[in-house]
C-alpha cells in the first residue's frame, strides 16, 4: 500500500490532528498489507507534531523490527527523515523506561550524569 501524503493529506501535515489521520490510514491498512509505504513527495513536514502522531506512538505499539520491516519512506526530505528517525529513538527509549519515563525494573527515573 502506498499514502501519498500530498494526495491524502494536501497540506495538512503540521498538527496532531493531521498525524492522526495519517495514523489511522497506516493502522487500518496493518493486517492487509505486507508493506506500507509513506510517499512524502519531498514536501518539507518539519513538525514534531505530526511525526509524533503519524509515527512517533507506533512504536508503543511495535517492534522497532517491526516498523521497519513493514513501514517505508520515501521522497522524504533530508530535514524529515533526522527528525523522524529523533522521534522513533525517543518514543523507544520511553517505551524501554515505561511511558511515564520510569525504568520498569528500578521503578525509579534514570539519573543524568553530568
Amino acid at each position: 500500500m502506498r499514502i501519498a501524503l500530498q494526495e491524502k493529506c494536501e497540506k495538512k501535515t503540521i498538527t496532531r490532528e493531521h498525524g492522526r489521520a495519517v495514523a489511522e490510514m497506516i493502522t487500518a491498512a496493518w493486517n492487509q498489507e505486507d508493506k506500507i509505504t509513506v510517499d512524502f513527495g519531498n514536501i518539507l513536514v518539519a513538525s514534531v507534531s505530526f511525526f509524533d502522531e503519524a509515527f512517533g506512538k507506533l512504536a508503543f505499539e511495535y517492534p522497532k523490527e517491526v516498523l521497519t520491516e513493514k513501514l517505508a519512506f520515501e521522497n522524504i526530505e533530508e530535514y524529515d527523515r533526522a527528525l523522524l528517525n529523533d522521534i522513533l529513538i525517543s518514543r523507544y527509549h520511553q517505551k524501554e523506561l515505561g511511558q511515564n519515563g520510569f525504568s520498569k525494573l528500578t521503578k525509579k527515573r534514570p539519573t543524568i550524569k553530568k
